[in-house]
């Protein structure tokens, strides 16, 4: 481990401190940040990249001075279980570890989780949105045209199969075989490049269907799928997962109609969290951008409020967890995807996504966790009353 020391004017406040971290660690590997009043110690392991580092703290530091979080709903109830209800879910075998990030889920968790779903679900029938399903690998074409390498590399999980000639195929198996000696796969000369990868986010695929739609009109859609991102708990725990699933309500059309769509949601979304009776609130957020010139449309998402995070409280960890998101696009897939609205605009389109593992996770964690001690107005608002 090695420290870099950044001397400061003032002390960030508490938002603006998690702004500069969130951005230094979504580039970096650090294990701590040590704020005092007069400036800031970072202890991480990339040796190698201290002055990029420090560099970075220093500008992100500079930036955060006009970083604030608005408060959009708090449903601040009491919380009523503060165990964590972890332990007793496994030993029960309602959830099976599998890996670090990787879950299977059975019993109560599986129809909490279930539940969830299908109540985004009927919100989004509530708009009239048009179901859909889409694959959970994406071309890298489609990474491409919103230059998603280029903004979020510490999230990618790439798709590569062996080499399609009988040498690299044979080499393969013999390598590879359960009697051999290995615990990962390199990426080498036995394998061919990738033109896929898991897919890291749900409504994009949206409006890669859209692409070159003329004349479209205002709309909404709908879809649940699976994602994939380079990430862990590092608790080991729900709150983080490589593998997870959302559920999306996306709306495109033109710039008034998708302001007003949001609005319509966020008054919905503050209505779906009050029925689960879960300590949670909506406030302005910003995307994990690595630490390039994308990491400044982190700062533009804030100041021009396009990004909100439902954020639940979760009381053995003693901090908040996004369970989802509010994401307004202005025209980004509009133009990548060439995408015209019905009256001639560049088609602007905004979304929510709400992730099933952490909602049911963080209502879990605020009403315990066995089913028959949870409030029977939410049981019965998920349709697990019977």
């Amino acid at each position: 481990m090695a420290e870099i020391r950044i001397d400061l004017d003032t002390l960030p406040t508490p938002e603006q401190a998690a702004f500069v971290e969130a951005a230094v660690r979504n580039s970096f590997r650090v294990s701590a940040f040590d704020w005092q009043s007069d400036g800031v110690t970072i202890t991480h392991e990339d040796t190698d990249s201290t002055d990029a580092m420090a560099a970075m703290a220093r500008r992100f530091t500079f930036i955060a001075k006009n970083i604030d979080k608005d408060l959009v709903f708090h449903n601040d109830v009491p919380i009523r279980f503060t165990d964590d209800p972890q332990p007793e879910l496994e030993r029960r075998r309602d959830v099976i570890p599998i890996e670090p990030g990787f879950y299977s889920f059975q019993g109560d968790v599986l129809r909490v989780l279930h539940a969830l779903n299908h109540s985004v679900q009927k919100m989004a029938a509530e708009f009239d949105a048009v179901e859909q399903e889409h694959p959970a690998v994406w071309p890298v074409r489609l990474f491409k045209m919103i230059d998603y390498f280029r903004e979020f590399p510490q999230q990618m999980i790439l798709c590569a199969p062996v080499k399609d000639d009988f040498k690299s195929r044979s080499e393969f198996s013999k390598r590879f075989g359960n009697d051999a000696d290995f615990e990962t796969v390199p990426m080498d000369e036995l394998m061919a490049d990738a033109k896929y990868g898991l897919q890291p986010a749900v409504c994009d695929c949206c409006y890669y269907t859209l692409e070159g739609a003329k004349n479209l009109q205002n709309g909404f859609y709908t879809t649940a799928n699976r994602v994939f991102r380079n990430e862990s708990s590092a608790t080991n725990q729900l709150d983080r997962l490589t593998n997870f699933t959302v559920r999306d309500i996306m709306f495109v059309g033109n710039e008034e109609f998708v302001l007003e769509s949001r609005q319509r949601i966020i008054e919905r979304l503050s209505k779906f969290l009050t029925s689960l009776g879960v300590n949670a609130k909506i406030e302005t957020a910003n995307d994990p951008f690595f630490a390039n010139e994308s990491a400044m449309k982190s700062v533009f998402q804030n100041v021009h409020r396009l990004k909100y995070e439902l954020l639940a409280y979760i009381p053995h960890l003693d901090k908040e967890i996004a369970t989802g998101s509010i994401n307004l696009h202005t025209d980004f897939f509009g133009r990548a995807f060439n995408i015209e609205a019905s009256d001639g605009s560049v088609a602007h389109s905004g979304c929510i996504g709400v992730g099933m593992e952490r909602m049911t996770y963080a209502l879990f964690c605020q009403h315990g966790a066995d089913l028959k001690d949870w409030p029977h107005p939410v049981l019965s608002f998920l349709g697990l009353d019977a």
